[in-house]
């Protein structure tokens, strides 16, 4: 198993695993409610109850452009968990992107580890997120047809997620990425499919 498999089963199995419905009941409560409790309360949709403010994974695909060779020729691939601190929001993810889809052996590429903090606001149907922060790159530019030099810097990355949630903690969206370093630099626009736990238990 190579690396960005290894990274890709990884991320798909802890989300499974964090993210799985319980289908109890929820018992009722009397002990007095925290303060982020209180700023995100929970919510009642169709007999099943929801906490706000919840934690999310999110897998993406796309296309992007390529700053340095001016190019619109890359496929990139995301993976990313997002987590809420009290009131502050932050996330860890995975990015790769080349002119080759990711299970090939490209000469060209980018792959990156990044984490960052951000905003959050979310509806019944809504969520819009926006995150930056640092990044850690290992990328291949080509230095003839035939040979490539292998890169690693730091950099950093930022992304901005539209998602329409059709059930309260699953959704689709649009996400508009960038990331940037001094040897390989992309912008792009993805697809993303949207997994919160934000699911509490029947009502």
């Amino acid at each position: 198993m190579n690396k960005k498999s290894f990274i890709l089963f990884f991320f798909l199995f802890f989300a499974l695993c964090s993210f799985s419905q319980n289908t109890e009941t929820v018992p009722e409560t009397t002990r007095p409610l925290t303060k982020w409790e209180k700023m995100f309360p929970q919510v009642r949709y169709d007999k099943k109850i929801y906490k706000t403010g919840s934690n999310w994974f999110t897998v993406a695909y796309g296309l992007g452009y390529h700053i340095n060779s001016k190019q619109y020729n890359q496929q990139n691939l995301s993976l990313a968990y997002h987590h809420r601190f009290r009131a502050m929001y932050f996330n860890a993810g995975f990015h790769y992107s080349s002119p080759e889809f990711f299970m090939k052996r490209p000469l060209e590429k980018i792959s990156d580890i990044h984490i960052g903090a951000g905003l959050r606001f979310e509806k019944r149907f809504f969520n819009f997120a926006f995150f930056i922060g640092p990044s850690l790159a290992s990328s291949l530019v080509p230095k003839s047809d035939l040979v490539s030099v292998k890169h690693h810097q730091l950099g950093a990355h930022t992304e901005l997620q539209f998602t329409f949630k059709y059930f309260y903690d699953m959704g689709i969206g649009t996400s508009i990425y960038g990331s940037f370093n001094k040897r390989y630099q992309v912008i792009g626009l993805q697809l993303h499919f949207y997994f919160s736990n934000a699911y509490v238990g029947r009502y």
